[in-house]
This record gives C-alpha cells, structure tokens and sequence, in this order.
C-alpha cells in the first residue's frame, strides 16, 4: 500500500480510537504491506503461519511462526504479511507492566500463542468494560513482559545513507546471487567505498551482511510446506549444507531440519 492508503486503511480499522484498553486485530488482507506508520498502542505482532517481514527505522526483521515481535506506541514501522496469516493484540501504553523503548523480537511459548489465538474472539469494537476480557488481556500483558529480554532478534541492519541502503536493497532482491561489485554498482559507489561505509554504518562486514541474509530468507523458506534442507541451502546461495547449518546454528541456535519440525513444516522428499 501507499502511505496515503495504509493511513485510510488504519482510520478504516479504528485501531487508535478503540475505547477498550487491550484488544485483537486478525489481519484479513494477505500478502499486505503497510507503509510507514505509527500506533498510539503497543502491538504484538504475531503470524500464526508464514513468515511476515517488520521494518523498522535502523533494522528488517523476518518473523516465522514461532517468533513475535513487540512494537512500542509510536514507533515507526512498515509491515509486509507476505504469505503470512497475522494476529495482532493491542495494548493501552498506561495499563502495560513494563516500559517498551524498542521493538522486541521473541520466541513465544505455547501458552502465549493459544491465548493470542483466543483472544481474536475480543475484536477492536470489543466492550471496555468486559471484565472478563480486561482480566484476560492484563494476564497476557503479564506473561509477555518478562519474555522482552530474550530471543533472536532475526535482525537485518538497514543502514544510514542513501548508498548503504540501496546496497541492501539490491543484496535483497536476490540474496543467493548477492555480490558486491553489483550492489556497488547500483548504490553509485565504488566497492572500495561501499565495503568501509557498509561497516561504518551496520556494523557488520558485507559478508557477514549476505550470510545473515541468506540464513532469513532460508527462514522463510523453511516454513513452507514441504520445504527440503537441500534445496533450501542452494536456492539461497549456500555451495554445502555444512556451511548451511553453521551458518543458520549461528543466527537461530537450531539446524535447518530443528527449526522446520518446530515451524511444523511437512519434510521435502529428500528427508523423509
């Protein structure tokens, strides 16, 4: 969407003047994506399947099934359900237990995931004075709070200056081709200066940059059904499954086949 249609979008909704303190949002729109935008509540941003992709100012994140993402009242963000299934609970900043100063991504447990799916049946129009409604909310708000701290971030930087980011967005576009002299091509720099600017501003080599990249779209691919390891590796530029897992071990803490079963992704045939 155009900011001027996810801003109508957004009004459409209501979000922002709902009367209850706490309440679910089930995105119907698949495959949307939402320009740049704040709320006036925190979000918990859930995909109940697939995998959504959340932009903040400085970073990208992919968020699988068994990953939420916790977004401060009025931080500016951008989000694409991509094939993902969302679920969103939104809670009054005044009524949360803890203060939230950046987004927060999180392994959520099962308990957490049934009540976010239990709580769809309390939409935005929802009554403020349920009580049964507010006690359930201030119990999810309980629980969630002390999960903040913990968790892969599945974190991409996005870098401070036009030619860095163009760099990123070309790497993106097809991360297992990703190659340096092209993406310095298209930010207008040269590789000497993309390369030293690029850890200026990320942090992190341009290598490292790819790696990371390749392992988040593998990610994603991952949690389709029937998604083979093998395949997986070689669609998103890895030459060997060891350097495969190495890689995906290093950023998730499970191998590609741990992280399918916990997605509950159907093995490829060449698993089974």
């Amino acid at each position: 969407m155009t900011p001027a249609e996810t801003a109508d979008r957004l009004v459409l909704l209501g979000l922002d003047e709902a009367r209850a303190r706490a309440f679910a949002y089930e995105d119907d729109l698949r495959g949307a994506a939402y320009a740049w935008h704040t709320h006036e509540r925190h979000q918990l941003l859930y995909p109940l399947a697939g995998t959504a992709r959340l932009d903040v100012d400085d970073a990208s994140f992919l968020l699988p099934p068994q990953r939420a993402a916790l977004i401060p009242a009025g931080e500016r963000h951008a989000t694409s359900c991509r094939d993902a299934s969302i679920i969103s609970i939104y809670f009054d900043p005044a009524a949360f237990p803890c203060s939230v100063a950046a987004v927060r991504i999180f392994e959520i447990p099962a308990l957490l995931r049934e009540m976010v799916i239990y709580a769809r049946r309390w939409p935005v129009a929802r009554r403020p004075d349920d009580a049964t409604a507010n006690t359930f909310f201030a119990a999810m708000a309980d629980i969630l709070a002390p999960l903040l701290d913990r968790g892969a971030t599945y974190r991409l930087p996005r870098g401070r200056t036009r030619p860095v980011q163009r760099a990123i967005e070309c790497a993106l576009r097809d991360v297992a081709s990703a190659d340096l002299s092209r993406a310095a091509a298209f930010a207008g720099a040269t590789e000497r200066t993309l390369r030293r600017r690029f850890r200026e501003e990320t942090g992190v080599t341009w290598r490292a940059f790819i790696t990371r990249a390749r392992v988040l779209r593998a990610i994603d691919l991952l949690t389709s059904p029937g998604a083979s390891v093998t395949r997986v590796a070689l669609d998103v530029g890895f030459q060997s499954l060891g350097a495969f897992a190495a890689a995906f071990r290093a950023v998730t803490g499970q191998t590609p086949s741990e992280f399918r079963r916990a997605a509950g992704s159907t093995p490829g045939d060449d698993e089974r």
